[in-house]
């Protein structure tokens, strides 16, 4: 076993803000249930009830037992994280590219595969998709200006209506009712 999950890897050079194992990008930590269980370091596992790992936290090394893209981004996102500038990667063929395209596209140095020109054009479309990505999610996030204030106010009276019906309807003694609806208001205000 040991042998298996350490054939496919990204280690770091040494350069990075983090070596810490368990240091990792809200979203990957959201994505996975993680424990110590099954061997060296922190496991990432995607179901709970899986018994290998997707990927495996070593701190300056992360491993995996396959070549699943989904666990390669998410260690290309966690060296990212670490402020690692520049990875050597491991194993399989197939693992290797994959980790050389994640981690080139999140602008680190990756040593360890010799990409293709089919690999440098892949590598190409996925930086103009992130790109556009970025771009779209930029312009969904508008400043917030008079327009969004209103209605957020708006949400906020509509959120309180609500409130007070339900308290009504639920609380019988009115100075109960009247110190539940005034925290409410507080609350409501606050945010």
């Amino acid at each position: 076993m040991a042998g298996e999950i350490d054939r496919n890897q990204i280690d770091s050079e040494g350069r990075g803000r983090s070596m810490n194992k368990g240091d990792v990008p809200d979203p990957v930590r959201r994505r996975y249930y993680v424990d110590e269980r099954g061997g060296p370091g922190l496991g990432f596992y995607a179901d709970a009830r899986i018994q290998t790992a997707a990927f495996r936290d070593l701190g300056a090394r992360l491993v995996s037992p396959r070549a699943d893209p989904n666990a390669i981004r998410d260690m290309a996102a966690v060296a990212h994280h670490r402020g690692w500038t520049v990875v050597v990667v491991h194993g399989e063929a197939e693992f290797r590219r994959e980790a050389w395209l994640r981690a080139a596209a999140l602008g680190m140095e990756v040593r360890g595969y010799q990409p293709t020109e089919r690999d440098r054009q892949e590598l190409e479309r996925r930086q103009a998709a992130q790109a556009r990505q970025a771009a779209r999610t930029a312009n969904e996030r508008p400043e917030r200006g008079d327009a969004e204030t209103r209605d957020s106010a708006a949400a906020g009276r509509a959120n309180m209506r609500i409130v007070e019906a339900v308290v009504r309807a639920r609380v019988g003694d009115r100075p109960t009712q009247e110190r539940m609806l005034s925290a409410a208001r507080e609350r409501l205000a606050s945010w």
